[in-house]
């Protein structure tokens, strides 16, 4: 990487920090919810990977389930630190509100864009997603519409080596694609403080605090904090080949 490149990174990086800290003081939160998750990540090639994870989620102060989901992910790298990926997320949505509810069924797919690179002791990733949601049982005549968003997220991590722990600061702009009777606009915002270590033999744990902002929604904008705790496990299969 050239001089020109590391300093420019090195910019913006300095700048999403700026913003990041500001928007984590600025939030106040009407909502905690809990996540968690358990993942098996599957390492097939150099270069072709998989993942299967099981999701669970809840709010109202981590008192009301929220939804539950499985989600299948996989991931090519094109070129170095260039990889293009898909998923799918099959989700059963507890809808406490309205007139009809109950568990829903709804089913997610998604394609990614990711480049990450070092810069030093910074790791730098850039993702770009276009995710379609529908729930399922339900036709568009009968008012199912799918959702469709872009999301665009960059994360900035660094390893401290001494206690083996990694924090990363992540931001994340989503925006709806509408059907051309409004313009596009930034409809959420997320920033996420996150650290993992690894343990050998054992695997990766990772607990993280969110803050996310819907905007706009009905009449006034739904702020929430999120708390987090994820396990995952790692298999090599070109070990066994």
């Amino acid at each position: 990487m050239n001089l020109f490149t590391t300093k420019a990174s090195l910019v913006f990086v300095a700048f999403f920090i700026l913003l990041s800290t500001k928007q984590l003081s600025a939030q106040e939160s009407n909502d905690l919810e809990g996540w968690s998750a358990l993942q098996i990540d599957i390492k097939v090639t150099k270069k072709l990977s998989f993942s299967v994870a099981e999701h669970l989620r809840y709010k109202k102060d981590i008192s009301t389930l929220s939804n539950y989901f499985t989600q299948l992910e996989t991931s090519y790298e094109i070129f170095q630190d260039f990889q293009i990926g898909a998923g799918v997320r099959f989700i059963k949505k507890n809808d406490d509100i309205g007139n009809r509810q109950g568990i829903e069924s709804h089913f997610r797919y998604q394609l990614d864009a990711l480049y990450q690179h070092e810069v030093k002791q910074l790791s730098l990733s850039y993702r770009l997603r276009y995710q379609n949601k529908n729930e399922l049982g339900f036709s568009e005549e009968e008012g199912d519409i799918p959702k469709e968003q872009l999301r665009f997220m960059l994360a900035i991590g660094y390893k401290l080596r001494p206690i083996r722990v990694v924090f990363k600061l992540k931001g994340e702009l989503f925006s709806t694609i509408s059907d051309g009777a409004e313009p596009e606009k930034i409809d959420r915002n997320r920033f996420t403080l996150l650290a993992s270590r690894k343990f050998k033999k054992i695997g990766k744990f990772s607990l993280f605090y969110r803050i996310q902002e819907d905007i706009n929604t009905i009449e006034e904008n739904v702020n929430k904090s999120i708390i987090g705790l994820k396990y995952s496990y790692s298999l090599d299969l070109r070990k066994s080949l």
